[in-house]
């Protein structure tokens, strides 16, 4: 199955609503973190995901989905500013936090 990245920015509101949306990205097939070749997996960047789909639509509909349950949830409006989702084949990666994998 294809693997995507996504970043993104959420409009600064308060209470913060980043919280419930890694909750939300997470049921909808999203990880904060991504598994490395040697068996480890690294903590990505906050407001990065990673993800594996059937298709980079299938991706971008899971990433629109997320803020629209965080909006549902939280009762209240989620704007997401920014994002990206791309196919993540070959990528080469480093985080100061990782874990082997179990």
């Amino acid at each position: 199955m294809p693997k995507y990245i996504a970043t993104y920015d959420l409009l600064e509101t308060y209470p913060d609503p980043h919280e419930e949306f890694l909750e939300q990205a997470t049921a909808r097939g999203w990880r904060l973190w991504i598994l490395s070749g040697h068996n480890e997996w690294y903590r990505l960047p906050n407001t990065t995901l990673d993800g594996d789909f059937d298709s980079r639509d299938a991706a971008v509909t899971a990433l629109k989905n997320t803020r629209a349950a965080t909006e549902s949830k939280l009762g209240r409006s989620v704007v997401m500013e920014k994002w990206i989702v791309a196919d993540r084949s070959g990528a080469t990666f480093d985080s100061d936090v990782h874990q082997p994998a179990k």
